[in-house]
């Protein structure tokens, strides 16, 4: 067996143990299956049981979605809560629309704030400003643009504490517009399960953690007991290092899929995606060079040579053996990516169009990383933060 033969099953090999496991957690762990199941009176008892939910919305111009985010999450039963609606420097009508919700409902309060200290990024600062006005033993950090069942917080809870956790991130279910949008939008969680290596949030791996900022559920005594967001003010990526803060200061998380109970339009378009990443992207390689050269090569390693060897293979260059173990790493990429996709709208035709995920992907954290570089830092809820101020303040536990 050739040495290029064996490379490829060794790429096959490592694919499966680094994709298989996250994802099939991610397919069985979904909140679906922890709705509560009592009757509507047994839920309102069940209500004054439940600890105080303090649900925080950071918002900045957010006057086009705001109001369903309010409406749907009023209509929450089966837990007590209350909501702290910030308003962060918003131009646009974010906070008057907060103001008459909170005058059509007691549960609901506002804050507005106008400027932003120079040394927080503007929406950790509006997160952790609430949450000292907070009332609630947990405390549910979400954004603006977030639909939510009648159910999914108190399945939330539920989980949360029969798990006795610190610490849950929800992935909603994303609604998306063309094609390629999906399939990229499907590639993202795809990486971002593999990345994250869900399977083992549960278990002390440290290089395992995750966040989201659609529902980070957080325990209020154990995240003031570590500072709450102060460790974490300039990181760009302020949900997934909650998440990884809370790990590394001895907490339990956990991370489940919450379809039919959590959506959210992510971006407007497939180019919206490519541009939604650009503060984010760079930021998950901590602004490192290195760490992009290192991501890329991995890309190239696991999703560009499966596409070429076979088809080196199929026109003579290199031999039908030697492309085998290559082609069985593109078939399984697909079978995963079809078992992750299964119920999305246009199932059947994001199959072929996979491999278009990975080079969209490559091309957004590139994009990402030159227009952080030439700009000299990140440029954010209308505010510029300098790049070596940013790699100062990066959180690594």
């Amino acid at each position: 067996m050739s040495l290029m033969s064996i490379s490829g099953w060794v790429i096959f090999a490592a694919a499966v143990l680094a994709a298989v496991p996250p994802l099939a957690a991610l397919r069985r762990k979904r909140l679906v299956r922890y709705l509560p199941q009592q009757s509507t009176a047994t839920n309102a008892a069940d209500e004054q049981q439940t600890p105080l939910v303090t649900v925080i919305i950071p918002a900045r111009n957010e006057a086009e979605r705001i109001a369903d985010c309010f409406r749907t999450l009023l209509q929450t039963t089966g837990v007590t809560f209350e909501i702290i609606g910030v308003n962060d420097r918003s131009e646009d009508a974010t906070g008057q629309l907060m103001d008459a919700a909170a005058q059509s409902d007691p549960r609901i309060r506002v804050i507005h704030i106008r400027e932003c200290p120079s040394d927080w990024l503007g929406k950790n600062h509006a997160m952790h400003r609430a949450s000292q006005e907070a009332r609630g033993s947990l405390l549910l950090f979400t954004d603006g643009d977030i639909l939510y069942q009648p159910g999914t917080i108190a399945a939330a809870v539920n989980y949360f504490r029969q798990n006795r956790l610190h610490h849950m991130c929800l992935l909603p279910e994303m609604i998306c517009g063309s094609l390629l949008e999906s399939v990229m939008t499907t590639f993202f969680g795809m990486s971002f399960a593999i990345g994250t290596q869900l399977h083992l949030i549960r278990t002390r791996f440290p290089l395992a953690y995750a966040g989201v900022g659609a529902f980070n559920l957080v325990d209020a005594q154990f995240y003031r007991s570590v500072g709450g967001h102060v460790p974490i003010r300039l990181d760009v990526l302020d949900d997934v290092k909650l998440g990884k803060l809370i790990k590394f200061r001895g907490g339990r998380s956990d991370f489940l899929l919450a379809d039919g109970l959590l959506s959210v339009r992510w971006q407007p378009s497939l180019w919206g995606v490519v541009t939604g990443l650009e503060k984010n992207a760079f930021a998950s390689v901590n602004y490192s060079m290195r760490g992009m050269l290192f991501l890329t090569l991995l890309f190239s390693v696991f999703f560009v040579a499966p596409v070429v060897m076979p088809i080196l293979s199929l026109s003579g260059l290199v031999s039908f053996r030697d492309g085998i173990g290559f082609a069985a790493t593109a078939l399984l990429w697909h079978v995963l990516f079809a078992w992750l996709a299964w119920g999305q709208p246009r199932f059947l035709l994001q199959i072929p169009l996979f491999f278009a995920g990975p080079f969209l992907m490559a091309f957004a954290w590139w994009r990402s990383a030159v227009i952080t570089l030439r700009q000299g830092g990140v440029r954010w809820r209308n505010s510029f933060y300098p790049l070596q101020m940013l790699r100062d303040a990066v959180f690594r536990g």
